[in-house]
């Protein structure tokens, strides 16, 4: 009988028992878990039951440590993954595994739009202190460089607004900021504020920098500003009065100094016109003067008297040869007729 056919009682052609694969392999697995049971304080002499509870065990931790190391990223975030500190990747929403502590992950809100707020004492252009607040939106446009360029992107975005805030306002004076510019001023401070942000590469994006209230001066002062304002508010409306009452009066000065000259070049003309008369009627009655002077002369001067004495209400009479002069008030005696004439007529009524 050959050794290997059976019924050799699995001997050697030596007579010694030949070894058994399955026991080899028990003898494997239980040489495994007491090495594994002496590493965490466990007896050799438990059998291949501990084994398997200790395989049981390691297989519950890996499961744990897969279980540890998936993570969930939400829509409005991305994990920045650092393998041994350099980055590897970056994660968007959905289901990702980071291996700790060989991996470390960072979430970071990329969507949210945030703001801040900042208020401070400024100097202006026409050198007024003033108060200004502005309110800055914003939300993290780079997720890499938002977690690791600076230390403090939100706290750096303040210095920036407040460095942008000085700038602007110290170019812009008081009542400009307050009044008409101050749209002018938000965009400026707007645009300011992104090239102070540019050479740091902090990973904000800003949408729109808003003025919150007025411009104003801080109020210990404001009393004393108000009047100032006033006094100006003042100032103006008398230059603009003043404006309107040279406007009105200088056009009728010299609407009257054109009548005045008018008239007096009429009045020339006429006096002019009428020394010609006397002059021409003085040269007509020459001839008759040099025939008859006494009786030229007479006539003359009755004439005269008839042009003058037709112009007044008073009349002198000179009795011939007597020494009494009679005097007929005409222009009394009119206005005394003129005045019964007229209560008469008041009684009818």
């Amino acid at each position: 009988m050959a050794w290997n056919e059976p019924g050799n009682n699995n001997q050697d052609p030596w007579g010694k028992k030949r070894p058994n694969k399955n026991d080899d392999l028990d003898d494997l697995i239980k040489k495994a878990g007491e090495k594994i049971g002496g590493i965490f304080g466990g007896g050799s002499g438990k059998g291949g039951g501990n084994s398997i509870v200790i395989i049981i065990g390691l297989l519950v931790l890996i499961a744990v440590y897969l279980f540890k190391s998936a993570y969930t990223v939400n829509e409005k975030e991305q994990a920045i993954v650092l393998t041994f500190g350099e980055h590897t990747r970056t994660d968007n929403a959905g289901l990702h595994f980071a291996f700790a502590p060989v991996q470390q992950v960072y979430f970071v809100d990329v969507e949210s739009i945030k703001d801040i707020e900042v208020e401070g004492l400024m100097l202006t252009k026409d050198d007024n202190v003033a108060t200004v607040r502005v309110k800055v939106q914003y939300r993290v446009d780079n997720a890499l460089d938002y977690q690791f360029n600076v230390v403090d992107p939100v706290q750096t975005l303040k210095h920036a607004t407040e460095a942008a805030l000085r700038q602007v306002i110290g170019h812009t004076l008081l009542q400009d900021a307050r009044t008409n510019k101050k749209e002018a001023v938000r965009q400026n401070v707007q645009n300011e504020i992104a090239s102070i942000l540019k050479p740091y590469n902090t990973g904000l994006e800003i949408f729109r920098v808003n003025l919150v209230g007025n411009v104003d001066v801080p109020a210990s002062v404001k009393p004393a500003f108000d009047d100032a304002i006033k006094a100006e508010e003042d100032q103006r409306a008398y230059k603009e009065q003043g404006n309107a009452y040279r406007s009105q009066k200088i056009p009728l000065a010299e609407g009257n100094a054109e009548k005045v000259i008018q008239e007096a070049e009429s009045y020339r003309a006429r006096v002019v016109e009428k020394a010609h008369g006397e002059v021409a009627r003085f040269k007509a009655l020459l001839p008759e003067y040099n025939a008859a002077p006494e009786v030229t002369r007479k006539r003359l001067y009755l004439e005269t008297l008839e042009e003058v004495l037709s112009k007044t209400s008073k009349v002198v009479l000179d009795t011939e040869g007597g020494n009494n002069m009679t005097y007929i008030p005409l222009d009394k005696i009119m206005q005394r007729n003129k005045s019964n004439s007229s209560q008469s007529n008041n009684k009818n009524q």
